[in-house]
């Protein structure tokens, strides 16, 4: 019996955190066209959208459930879901503390910014690394819910 959205096995909070995830990933195309474009004011008010959304579903829906499953996951560590799970949320734990660092460092010091070069690998790395959380997490959805 299916209690989402989605159509798939999955509860409405499961199915919730994966539509804000997609939503999070249409914020990211948006930041990055908007810097492209040299709207650099635009791109960083999209990007802390983005940091935020992300931050209240790591609080409010993906700790919660990592704590419901943590318990299986150490007494199975073999199994499918915590071999997901695991590298799942340190790959997005690190993605979401960078984004936080660069939105805090670019609020607290505007002249972060001056640091183009250094601070562009930093966002790179951040989105390379959220990317891969949002295709463990997709992975993960699937393997439970689908």
């Amino acid at each position: 019996m299916n209690t989402g959205i989605l159509g798939t096995r999955a509860g409405l909070v499961a199915d919730i955190n994966l539509l804000a995830q997609i939503v999070i990933l249409l914020l990211l195309c948006v930041g990055a066209l908007q810097a492209r474009s040299k709207h650099f004011d635009r791109h960083h008010g999209v990007m802390i959208a983005a940091v935020i959304v992300n931050a209240a579903a790591i609080v409010f829906i993906m700790n919660p459930a990592f704590f419901r499953v943590l318990p299986f996951a150490l007494r199975n560590p073999g199994a499918p879901g915590p071999v997901m799970m695991l590298p799942h949320a340190a790959v997005g734990a690190l993605a979401e503390l960078l984004g936080i660092y660069i939105i805090a460092r670019t609020q607290l010091d505007p002249s972060a910014t001056s640091d183009w070069p250094g601070m562009k690998r930093t966002m790179v790395v951040t989105l390379l690394l959220w990317l891969l959380a949002l295709a463990g997490g997709i992975a993960l959805y699937m393997a439970w819910y689908v």
